[in-house]
């Protein structure tokens, strides 16, 4: 296999774990969300504490803070880049979330979001993971 067709073939498969990720997002699988995240990930995210070391202390946390919708989320990844490498690669985009809420108003945002991924026994796992609000 030569080194595109490599880089495509890893550019595919993190495109897919990317998308699994947001598609366990909208459907609030939560055992499904961090499926393909190192245990020890650094995540980063919106809202206090803003910075989680772990899988499990990102996990605990969504209930305090993660709305309440009816039916699925609206999670949509947009302008997803990704690079590759030999064992690490990085992926950065923007999320389109929002949802209705039980007393029928909606929400709608826009995020930025930065996946580091590294490859261990031949598996892609997100390493880092940061997702933020533009202020504008």
């Amino acid at each position: 296999m030569s080194k595109n067709t490599l880089g495509s073939s890893h550019e595919a498969t993190i495109r897919n774990l990317i998308e699994k990720w947001a598609d366990a997002t909208r459907q609030d699988q939560k055992d499904q969300i961090l499926a393909n995240h190192a245990s020890d990930a650094t995540i980063f995210d919106v809202l206090p504490p803003l910075k989680y070391e772990g899988t499990d202390a990102y996990r605990k946390s969504w209930d305090e803070w993660q709305p309440v919708t009816e039916g699925p989320a609206l999670f949509e990844i947009h302008d997803l880049e990704i690079v590759t490498g030999e064992g690490i690669a990085f992926a950065y985009g923007l999320i389109r979330c929002g949802g209705s809420k039980p007393d029928g108003t909606s929400f709608e945002d826009w995020v930025r979001a930065t996946f580091c991924l590294r490859r261990s026994n031949g598996q892609w796992l997100v390493a880092h993971q940061h997702i933020s609000m533009p202020v504008l």
